[in-house]
């Protein structure tokens, strides 16, 4: 018997008016989740989801309440949200969520690695998602968390991993500092998915044509999300979604990258702490092996290739505005001397041009 024949019955439970004919992709089950689309009479696509854990279901409990927030302004996104349309109480008093199915299939790791095209699309999608309004998340019941409330708790789960010993030193230190660097933490929240992984992104003709698991969704910092696409990502497509990314955001944000990096590697810490609190010696061991990893592999500039390149682009396109700029200003200056005063070429690397370039905070 097919595995997931009991989430048709389950569809067909919620929605008694709909004749489901067959079951049909996307199919995949995780550790506490079990998805299924079935296709009814009028070839409509529904996807089940069933939570198999009582966290599972609170998260799509949260999801649920998230899209009823997000009923007047859902339609900004560049792509489909799971609406819920009918849900049905299941063993154990949990419940399974029907909604209309995403146009394409979820997401692989093989397609985080060539499509300009995806990489530009996923750049848009988080961008819009992150300007949505904080009253969305609030009306939902969700965490809104300050910039400083957010490198506060960075702080605390550093306390915390100090009793694990698993931490080398430096690596610690390296932490630390980027925590108590107030300047990193200037930014504005953001509405922020949290939990991004592949199943989780849904893609046809190389475009985000659906986003669910926002089970886990709050007031925080974009950089968790971007965390994600950088460390799951090919470097060229990692750079084309930042690249992107920054064009369309409304709010500025000169630290972003700095924390892009640190959010990636502070995700091993809450793994760890997370093992502890599970008192799961498996993650607490696999933990300790990464943080061990990332702690001998960093190099001189402590910035992943992504982000090392984008920020190096970056900072040449600033230093040719500051020279071009400079250029043109003494121009204008020469000729209200003298119409024979020979200008500045504009290749001219002066050290106001290179003091305006190095100021760029992109890190």
């Amino acid at each position: 018997m097919d595995d997931f024949l009991p989430l048709a019955a389950m569809a067909a439970a919620a929605m008694p008016d709909n004749d489901f004919v067959s079951l049909c992709s996307p199919r995949y089950k995780t550790e506490d989740l079990r998805v299924c689309a079935v296709k009814d009479k009028a070839e409509r696509k529904w996807l089940v989801n069933c939570p198999t854990t009582q966290h599972r279901d609170e998260e799509l409990q949260i999801q649920s309440r998230i899209m009823q927030a997000l009923a007047h302004d859902g339609a900004r996104l560049p792509f489909d949200l799971p609406w819920p349309a009918h849900s049905v109480r299941i063993v154990g008093g949990k419940r399974a969520l029907v909604h209309a199915a995403f146009p394409g299939r979820p997401l692989t790791q093989e397609d985080l690695t060539v499509s300009d095209k995806l990489a530009e699309s996923l750049g848009r999608a988080l961008a819009s998602l992150h300007d949505l309004p904080a009253r969305i998340l609030q009306a939902a019941e969700r965490p809104t968390s300050s910039a400083d409330q957010i490198r506060r708790r960075w702080l605390n789960l550093l306390d915390q991993g100090a009793a694990t010993r698993a931490i080398p030193p430096r690596l610690w230190q390296r932490w630390e500092e980027r925590l108590e660097d107030v300047s990193l933490w200037r930014f504005s929240p953001a509405f922020i998915h949290a939990d991004l992984q592949e199943p989780y992104l849904y893609i046809e003709d190389e475009a985000i044509t659906g986003i669910t698991g926002f089970g886990n969704a709050q007031f925080g910092d974009p950089a968790r999300d971007l965390a994600w696409v950088v460390s799951s990502s090919s470097d060229e497509f990692a750079r084309g979604v930042l690249g992107t990314y920054r064009k369309l955001r409304i709010s500025e944000d000169p630290k972003l990258n700095a924390r892009i990096e640190l959010n990636s590697e502070l995700v091993l810490l809450e793994w760890l702490l997370h093992g502890v609190a599970e008192n799961n010696e498996e993650i607490i061991a696999d933990a300790r092996d990464l943080i061990t990893q990332l702690a001998d592999t960093l190099d001189s500039t402590g910035l992943l290739p992504a982000l090392r390149e984008d920020f190096a682009s970056k900072n040449a396109d600033k230093l040719t505005e500051a020279s071009t700029d400079k250029s043109k200003e003494t121009e204008e200056n020469a000729a209200e001397i003298s119409p024979q005063t020979e200008a500045i070429p504009a290749g001219d690397t002066s050290s106001e041009a290179n003091e305006d370039a190095q100021a760029d905070p992109g890190i």
